[in-house]
């Protein structure tokens, strides 16, 4: 599934929720963007395009495509994006039927490489504590990233792409300590 900037993310977001007889104006959604976004909507667009998450459909009007719409339910159920304005009832309508979407039949959308966030988390976590309790007794405890990225792989369907995505997420939330040593990462799970 496509990954989304989060600027791509609103944009697809607010095409949804403002579409029309299922289809939208670049201008319509372009007056909700913010304002550094809207300087570069025509950029934004074109990327969208690019993946065929949408398509053109008349003169000055785009429709959200199917696989527009998965993406946009498996990326608002990833994003690190928080709203900070309040938004109209056509956006929280729409992402109240991407959260339905995704909590009921959301796994026939879903390919055998898909996996939330949320999901990896809970399941990388498991894997290293479990490792951890396994080494804890033998007395040593290092974790090295790369085995246990190599062992996650073996027993979830992900791909190397989303993994390292994943996994790069972990770090920066803090939700993992990393540290190099001897050319080996070694991972620590924050508690």
């Amino acid at each position: 599934m496509a990954k989304l900037t989060a600027e791509q993310l609103l944009y697809l977001l607010y095409a949804s929720a403002y579409s029309i007889t299922g289809t939208v104006t670049k201008s319509v959604v372009k007056s909700y963007l913010t304002k550094a976004w809207k300087e570069t909507s025509d950029e934004i667009y074109q990327a969208l395009q690019q993946q065929q998450l949408i398509e053109p459909a008349g003169r000055g009007r785009f429709a959200v495509t199917e696989r527009g719409e998965k993406a946009l339910v498996a990326n608002l159920g990833a994003t690190d994006y928080r709203f900070d304005s309040v938004k109209g009832p056509k956006v929280l309508n729409v992402l109240l039927k991407c959260l339905a979407k995704a909590t009921e039949g959301y796994s026939q959308f879903k390919s055998s490489e898909e996996m939330t966030f949320t999901e990896f988390e809970r399941k990388f976590q498991k894997l290293y504590f479990e490792e951890r309790n396994r080494q804890e007794l033998r007395g040593v405890v290092a974790i090295h990233s790369q085995e246990l990225c190599h062992k996650f792989t073996e027993e979830n369907s992900i791909s190397q792409e989303e993994l390292d995505h994943y996994f790069e997420l972990l770090k920066s939330t803090g939700k993992i300590f990393s540290v190099i040593e001897k050319d080996s990462e070694l991972i620590q799970w924050v508690e």
